[in-house]
């Protein structure tokens, strides 16, 4: 494959091995490979290398030099060096100025010559040979610009033909191209099994494809950052710090387009600790731009093409995520985690699956030429590749909910299924199966978006499924997700128990199941609270005491229990905190049952305030608390009257496993909680 690679794109690829350990690692990697493919042959590689670094390291400007070869410029009126240059062009001067960071000087003068032969040095800048001269005579809107670009030898591509790499790619098979796609992210494609290649190259489509929402969630040390900071300087990550309106949409003072404007791919490194200004305010822009593509700041709407990447870190537990994340957005911070801004999200990448990086990890076969592969995946955006295969599929919903499938999620599928189009079969050449194992991974990663919606928000989105029908085949297929059926695991007592009762809370979004434990022993009436139960709850404690002390007939209990017997009340999980009124008709169940020696039903959980006079009040949260019932395997729920209503928008499949069972009193409680005789 290297030699077919090789004579087919002579000139564009580069052995990739030759690029690891260099010791010019602060460089990125499209300028190292620029300089070995033009400067290191083949024969003479390790002498070539030694010169190449050599001159890197002569001519590279460390920020702690700046000063140096500023006044090294100014003595000598000439000195070339290697950096990174922007231009950009003041109007009210008619003018071009380049940007060199490298020796903190903004007004540069450039011929405009240079300009026309290079012009993306206007988007993004280029990285390349400088010569410098210094002049004091240059003077403008009376201010001394003395330093002067005479010359610049760019380190990238600066031409690219992509018909003749479409052109060119039916010459190799798909496992052939796939193998060369890896190598030329920089990764060892014999590391990988075909499902993993598919996996990481989807991290690509940012990059290929305008307007992609994606997230990854992963462990540490998988490089979710690694190729948007080496394949392609169109891509900027942002790593935790303070991300701000200005930075990525618009300065409204300059009137300066942000990153989302001038980049393809906008990336959230650590996006849990991400430091953004306004959160809300924030995350409604975003919400704009990654619904229409545009945003408003001001009187201004701006259309936009940049894709946003959403990175962060998840813990896992064998091969899926940790089962103490109830969905899979949890990671995420609060302000975030707001379902309009999830549904726009185009896909989820399932990175725990992704293997992490070692020294083994990195391509010791030939690949692209960095700046070569980034310039096409860039030019790829503008093609269309989708309606040449649009008419050989439909999407469909094979659970067949009454709203199925929504035009964001058509949308989601068609964006992932167009990158890997345009990276696994850019000339439109695809096979019925090939096209199958695309669509079948577009589905996974939206269908993994709307799994987390509907664990969040069970009455407002359905348990689709999503799917493609087949128009050559007349098949109907549908992804099967590896983390679909992860759910946390909930132990309910194995029979009916004195004083074990099971209780509804919220917890974050979504809700879950408390379990109480009751013990009443001889004693003087004391009620001890176990397991960080809080403020609010203890009162619900005192509460449930009152009442049963003044219903204690009507409860055939003894009167004297409160001077004879202490009740213990145990919250099992005693790390975490417990809180909140919801947990009443809960307690008072469980210190009837202790004090009565009766058991309570194991099947059954119950949530619900109470007052000392036995009355049940509505409570919050009553469609996350059904769900958490159902995935436990609860049968039925004691819930208060009032709060009935709010479960009418609950799946049908819910209603149909569970019973719902409205309260008003504690006496119907006490009524279907306890084992009859």
């Amino acid at each position: 494959m290297n030699d077919k690679l090789k004579t087919i794109f002579s000139g564009k690829v580069v052995n990739k091995e030759h690029t690891i350990n260099t010791g010019v690692d602060e460089f990125p990697r499209y300028v190292l490979e620029y300089l070995i493919d033009n400067y290191c042959a083949e024969e003479t590689f390790h002498e070539d290398m030694e010169k190449v670094v050599r001159r890197l390291k002569e001519t590279f400007v460390h920020g702690a030099e700046a000063e140096k070869i500023r006044h090294f410029i100014r003595e000598n009126r000439q000195h070339s060096i290697i950096a990174n240059m922007e231009v950009r062009l003041v109007e009210t001067e008619d003018k071009y100025w380049a940007t060199i960071s490298a020796i903190n000087e903004s007004f540069v003068n450039i011929p405009e010559s240079i300009v026309r032969q290079y012009p993306m040095l206007l988007s993004g800048g280029m990285w390349g040979t400088i010569d410098l001269t210094y002049d004091e005579m240059e003077v403008h809107n009376k201010k001394i610009r003395p330093f002067k670009i005479t010359a610049f030898t760019p380190f990238q591509i600066s031409i690219i033909n992509t018909d003749e790499y479409i052109g060119k790619r039916k010459e190799f098979t798909s496992e052939e191209w796939i193998d060369i796609l890896i190598n030329s992210c920089g990764l060892n494609s014999v590391k990988m099994n075909r499902r993993q290649k598919l996996l990481y190259l989807c991290r690509c489509i940012p990059l290929i494809e305008t307007n992609v929402n994606m997230i990854e969630l992963a462990p540490r040390e998988t490089g979710k950052t690694y190729l948007f900071r080496n394949i392609s300087y169109y891509a900027h990550v942002l790593s935790g710090g303070k991300a701000t309106p200005a930075q990525l949409f618009i300065n409204l003072n300059s009137g300066k387009i942000g990153e989302v404007g001038t980049r393809d791919a906008v990336v959230f490194d650590e996006i849990a600790n991400t430091n953004f200004t306004d959160p809300k305010a924030f995350v409604s822009i975003m919400q704009g731009y990654m619904q229409d593509a545009k945003f408003s700041r001001g009187k201004k709407e701006i259309l936009a093409f940049g894709s946003l990447v959403f990175v962060g870190n998840i813990d896992v537990q064998g091969t899926l995520p940790h089962e103490k994340y109830y969905h899979l957005f949890e990671p995420l911070p609060d302000f975030l985690q707001v379902i309009a801004f999830l549904d726009r999200l185009h896909a989820y990448l399932p990175g725990w699956e992704v293997p992490k990086l070692s020294p083994q990890s990195y391509s010791r076969d030939y690949g692209f030429i960095t700046d070569y592969f980034c310039e096409i995946l860039h030019e790829l955006r503008k093609i269309d590749i989708l309606g040449q295969v649009r008419s050989r599929f439909t999407l469909i919903d094979l659970a067949k909910t009454e709203h199925g499938i929504s035009g964001r999620d058509q949308r989601a599928v068609f964006k992932i299924l167009s990158g890997l189009l345009k990276l696994l079969y850019p000339d439109g050449n695809v096979s019925d199966e090939e096209l199958k194992e695309l669509l079948l991974l577009s589905c996974e990663l939206r269908q993994r978006v709307r799994d987390q919606l509907h664990l969040i928000a069970p009455g407002e989105y359905d348990r689709i499924k999503l799917g493609v029908h087949i128009q050559s085949s007349g098949k109907k297929i549908t992804p099967e997700l590896p983390d679909a059926d992860r759910i946390q695991k909930v132990s309910l007592p194995e029979k009916p128990s004195v004083g074990e009762v099971l209780g509804l809370a919220v917890s974050g979004d979504h809700g879950c199941i408390l379990r109480f434990e009751m013990q009443a022993t001889k004693g003087s009436g004391r009620i001890v609270p176990l397991g960080s139960i809080q403020r609010v709850m203890r009162e619900s404690i005192e509460a449930a005491a009152q009442y049963i002390k003044a219903r204690h007939s009507d409860l055939a209990i003894n009167s004297e229990w409160r001077d004879n017997y202490d009740v213990a009340v145990l919250a099992t999980f005693m790390g975490i905190p417990k809180e909140g009124p919801s947990a009443g008709i809960t307690i008072v169940t469980g210190i009837v049952s202790a004090l009565k020696n009766i058991p309570v039903r194991n099947d059954l959980a119950m949530t619900g305030e109470i007052t000392i006079m036995g009355k049940v009040l509505p409570v919050g949260g009553i469609q996350q608390k059904v769900r958490a019932a159902y995935d436990a395997g609860i049968k039925e729920v004691i819930l208060p009257e009032d709060n009935l209503q709010e479960t009418e928008n609950l799946p049908d499949y819910m209603k149909e496993e569970l019973v719902l069972t409205p309260v008003s009193s504690i006496k119907e409680v006490i009524e279907k909680a306890l084992v009859k005789d």
